[in-house]
């Protein structure tokens, strides 16, 4: 009987704590879409332009402001792989923007609170086009899957200029990269910087990528995106890793939160910024 009643006690316990948990995730995104409101309305009175914000964003950045005519161009799209593809340790795949390459390396990581260097598999991902693009690249070990602990390298985990490297850390161990799907979507100077400054995993990374995620300084990530609402989004297919990206390339996240419903523009926009959502252009 007394076992019977510590059980009970423990499973209300465990109920509560997890009640707590998802309140807990609820009030941070509560909080995150209010900071952005907060943000967009101070920053868009009468006095402020979209096109004053581009200019004073381009100088903060350190890249020349684009006109917004240009920023409302579309932004060229390529799936450049859609079929798994596996590369021994030493074999590359290329297109016409990426070169991947399989390598194995000693990579530093945490266990059990001590630092222990030890062979990694990597992801040698190289801009080998003429134009800053941003991409994404769904990685895993051939023979164990995804690997939830492992080390990892600073890198730009979300946009790369042209010639920039990242390593990106696929498990720890030898062995084969599986290399499932691949987009890119080019940007200029100025979207480079925009969307580098967005967390990782407001674009579904996880924790072990956002976490290595560092852009070129003087990016600075956003403290106040939505994320849990864009991964939600992403989840259940309401927006495409590409469609949170093209947004972001012409809003600054500091300033706006992304529209629900906003698709990649494969036409020129009629309007800056974009508020909400219509029909694909």
């Amino acid at each position: 009987m007394l076992l019977g009643v510590w059980f009970s006690g423990k499973f209300v316990r465990e109920s509560a704590v997890r009640v707590q948990e998802i309140r807990a995730t609820e009030r941070t995104a509560t909080v995150a879409r209010s900071e952005v409101a907060d943000q967009r309305a101070a920053l868009e009175g009468p006095e402020t332009t979209f096109e004053q914000m581009v200019q004073d964003n381009a100088i903060e950045l350190g890249v020349p402001p684009p006109t917004v005519a240009a920023l409302a161009e579309p932004n060229v799209y390529a799936l450049e792989l859609d079929a798994p593809t596996v590369l021994a340790p030493g074999r590359s795949w290329k297109s016409p923007h990426l070169s991947i390459t399989a390598v194995v390396e000693k990579v530093m990581y945490q266990q059990h609170g001590a630092s222990v260097s030890s062979s990694h598999t990597i992801a040698r991902i190289e801009n080998v086009s003429s134009t800053p693009v941003a991409y994404l690249a769904r990685l895993s070990s051939a023979e164990r899957g995804r690997c939830e602990v492992r080390g990892s390298r600073m890198h730009n985990a979300i946009a790369l200029r042209a010639g920039e490297i990242a390593d990106v850390v696929v498990c720890a161990g030898g062995g084969a990269i599986r290399l499932d799907r691949v987009e890119v979507l080019e940007l200029g100077e100025y979207g480079h910087r925009l969307v580098s400054q967005l967390p990782p995993r407001a674009l579904g990374a996880d924790e072990v990528t956002a976490n290595a995620h560092r852009p070129v300084p003087p990016v600075v990530r956003c403290s106040s995106t939505d994320v849990a609402t864009t991964v939600q989004l992403l989840r259940e297919a309401a927006a495409s890793w590409a469609d949170v990206v093209d947004f972001y390339a012409r809003h600054d996240c500091r300033r706006f939160a992304f529209v629900q419903g906003y698709r990649r523009a494969t036409s020129t926009l009629t309007s800056l910024p974009v508020v909400t959502a219509g029909p694909p252009p």
